[in-house]
């Protein structure tokens, strides 16, 4: 029995790093990797150790056995993928030499040094660009956040009986301990800190807040005691601390 990677699939590469047998591609250091779909699982490699579907974050990976209704398509696609899948090319390039003698880089100029991003915001949207920062370049990156917990709509936006949704929120904090990541909680730009000051010790700044208030819908009965916009209900049982 192999597993199968079904259409909810992230492709945050979680799964790739736990495979003991390397069956999941694209990897990250693949050219394909974030131009497919998703990720696939080579049926003829797995050997149905579990650890992908026990480290998706989006529960996205199942036994193709226990696959039903429309989700059994998936274990097609996951195959079709390999069948005529050709290895990845040799690496190229003038430091590049199959079997010659141990080549050492260079140190690298200051031109050259890490560049430095600021990500305002912890929610999915920030730290999904997080996140293909530190995977794909060698940036250092603040995140900041005005809320003294991180993780934007995944914390104070879903509803705590949606823990699959939720589930996310474990991808994205393994990422706040990365060493190239500074946090910064309870920070509000605009307020404790300015968005000149933010951009004159960053190289780039990306702005990934949200909304942070409803949109009102201009209905009669809108403004009445009694009625209350989705934005505010569900901040107030998920404990929002701006909401009483």
């Amino acid at each position: 029995m192999t597993y199968a990677i079904t259409q909810t699939c992230c492709s945050d590469a979680t799964c790739v790093a736990v495979c003991p047998v390397n069956c999941i591609h694209p990897t990250p250091e693949e050219r394909a990797f974030g131009s497919t779909e998703m990720l696939y699982v080579d049926p003829q490699t797995c050997i149905d150790c579990g650890a992908c579907a026990d480290a998706c974050p989006v529960d996205a990976i199942f036994p193709v056995d226990s696959l039903f209704g429309a989700q059994k398509e998936y274990a097609a696609i996951n195959a079709a993928y390999y069948a005529d899948r050709k290895p990845e090319p040799a690496p190229a390039g003038p430091n590049f030499h199959a079997w010659g003698e141990p080549t050492f880089e260079r140190s690298l100029p200051a031109d050259f040094a890490p560049i430095r991003v600021a990500v305002v915001g912890t929610g999915p949207a920030g730290m999904y660009a997080a996140e293909d920062l530190l995977l794909h370049t060698n940036a250092e990156v603040t995140l900041v956040d005005r809320l003294p917990v991180a993780g934007g709509l995944v914390r104070y936006g879903v509803a705590p009986d949606h823990p699959a949704t939720k589930k996310v929120g474990e991808t994205f904090a393994r990422f706040h301990s990365h060493p190239r990541v500074r946090m910064l909680l309870g920070v509000e730009v605009g307020k404790d800190i300015t968005a000149q000051e933010l951009a004159a010790h960053h190289d780039a700044v990306i702005y990934a807040v949200g909304a942070s208030t409803d949109r009102r819908l201009g209905i009669p009965g809108e403004e009445l005691p009694g009625s209350a916009s989705a934005t505010s209900f569900v901040a107030w049982y998920n404990a929002h601390p701006e909401v009483a």
